[in-house]
């Protein structure tokens, strides 16, 4: 590759570092369409020997990779906590925009990635309604405690309280409508993958549409430490030397919307999933605090979601323990 461009995105402009191998060329625009669109002409011609790489975050950097995509270049989105490595690798210590934007380019340059490629638009699109669907839940709660709040004031006023009442109703009739076409979806081109999701203990209808709308059939990972590190479970243990130990951490490098789902998800888990009750048992007799015990159940049951998934996999609720059990025989 002789020319790699890394972009550090944020909500409102891209830091971008042009590397050749020796140089960095920096230059700074908006995160907007138009702007996208002008800054890449002037690489039309040279498509081929051009590299784009950039982190994953959250949704700002999707504008940019699917432009890019669209117009034929390659593309590479890489998770945040690879970069954070490398650059630990190469003792940088400094950041800001401009520095991170000159590591994402040096590590495209230095290292294979894997190219972008962008989810279905049906799976886009299930992604934008479940999170319309929580946006407009959290308006409605705060409604709710707001007419909470009200009930107990004595001088509380009779129109503000059917001002508050009306917006509820109406909230709730566009989640219902929301959830209603998310049904749709599913019904017409995911029926088996939601079906096999279910018969996983402790997964619900929320849950199994997340997992589709985010993962489909996991066609982008190769295996379940892939999909715990997209997810930011992925434990971060901290060491000094051969004796110093810290508390160990998850990363918290991933998917933040995916992480809240899927920790209530677990707590389902720790109940009715044979696997994920028990070992959550075995780890809390070992004394293990239970955000640790979560996590330990979370990513147990992203190993079995993934399995069911990708390898088109039956889902049996006592295979442990008949592995078990054939291990001793």
């Amino acid at each position: 590759m002789k020319l790699v461009i890394g972009a550090d995105v944020s909500k409102k402009k891209l830091n971008i570092s042009e590397y050749d191998g020796k140089n960095h060329k920096l230059k700074v625009i908006l995160n907007k369409n138009s702007d996208i669109e002008r800054f890449l002409k002037k690489y039309d011609k040279g498509k081929k020997d051009l590299l784009f790489v950039m982190e994953a975050t959250g949704i700002y950097h999707l504008q940019l990779a699917n432009i890019l995509y669209e117009r034929g270049f390659l593309v590479s989105v890489v998770n945040p906590l690879i970069i954070k490595r490398y650059a630990e690798m190469k003792m940088l210590r400094a950041k800001t925009d401009k520095v991170d934007a000159k590591v994402i380019a040096q590590y495209g340059y230095e290292q294979d990635v894997k190219l972008f490629q962008p989810r279905s638009k049906k799976r886009q699109r299930i992604i934008k309604i479940l999170k319309a669907i929580e946006d407009l839940t959290v308006s409605k709660n705060n409604y709710l405690n707001r007419l909470g709040a009200l009930d107990k004031d004595p001088l509380k006023e009779r129109s503000v309280e059917e001002c508050f009442n009306k917006l509820i109703s109406e909230l709730n009739i566009s989640i219902k409508r929301l959830e209603e076409e998310l049904k749709n979806l599913i019904n017409k081109h995911y029926l088996n993958e939601y079906s096999r999701l279910l018969s996983i203990s402790g997964v619900g209808p929320k849950t199994a549409i997340i997992i589709i709308a985010f993962f489909g059939r996991f066609e982008d990972f190769k295996n379940s430490k892939q999909v715990v590190s997209y997810i930011g479970t992925n434990p971060s243990p901290k060491e000094s030397g051969s004796s110093l130990r810290g508390r160990g951490r998850i990363s918290q490098k991933g998917n933040s919307y995916l992480r809240k789902q899927l920790f209530m998800t677990s707590l389902s888990a720790m109940q009715h999933n044979n696997a994920c009750r028990n070992m959550y048992e075995r780890l809390s007799l070992k004394g293990k605090e239970h955000k640790v015990l979560r996590v330990a159940v979370l990513n147990k049951l992203v190993r079995q979601i993934f399995v069911v998934l990708k390898y088109d996999r039956k889902y049996d609720p006592n295979y442990e323990e008949k592995f078990t059990s054939f291990a001793y025989c």
